[in-house]
């Protein structure tokens, strides 16, 4: 028999207690915002580096002449953007379709980009889980949305106590150390 709280000397039915399901407490250390930085343009060199890639090759192949290597800069692909080239939209255009792919699935669903799992980060849910396929998609929207004013949303985790970007808060994921 189970004694009931409060009454030393009174004993209640042998009938079982009703358990209260146990919340479990995850302790998590937050990405300080270096590494995340580091990892993050890993991710971005990474993905700019298969885009240029594919566009060198899809150059070759209709081909287009390459510019010479003095001429290649951020002004080349500017000026490309402005003429409306074909190869710097579609170059600029790849660089976002593969990197939206990239983060919906490895830094969403998977929880790890290949950046974040250089540096020893991951991203979980508020449940401690990896964000959920919609989760992600919203994320990455709320990326471009973060990473577009200067970077403003992205530094916002130098600010904040739970070190959550602008993105992170509006979809309800965190950037962890992976212990």
């Amino acid at each position: 028999m189970a004694a009931v709280a409060g009454y030393a000397g009174f004993y209640a039915s042998p009938e079982p207690t009703p358990t209260i399901p146990e919340e479990r407490v995850l302790r998590v250390r937050a990405a300080s915002f270096p590494r995340r930085l580091a990892a993050a343009l890993a991710d971005s060199l990474l993905i700019a580096g298969v885009a240029a890639l594919v566009t060198v090759i899809a150059a070759m192949v209709l081909q287009i002449p390459l510019p010479r290597s003095k001429e290649i800069g951020p002004d080349l692909l500017v000026a490309g953007l402005l003429d409306r080239n074909p190869m710097a939209v579609g170059a600029v255009g790849l660089y976002f379709g593969l990197g939206g792919l990239y983060q919906i699935y490895l830094g969403g669903m998977v929880g790890q980009t290949l950046g974040k799992r250089w540096f020893g980060l991951r991203v979980i849910s508020v449940r401690g889980l990896a964000p959920s396929p919609a989760r992600s998609i919203a994320r990455y929207l709320a990326m471009l949305i973060s990473v577009l004013p200067a970077g403003l949303g992205f530094f916002w985790c130098l600010f904040d106590r739970e070190r959550r970007a602008a993105h992170d808060h509006l979809v309800g994921t965190y950037v962890i150390f992976d212990d």
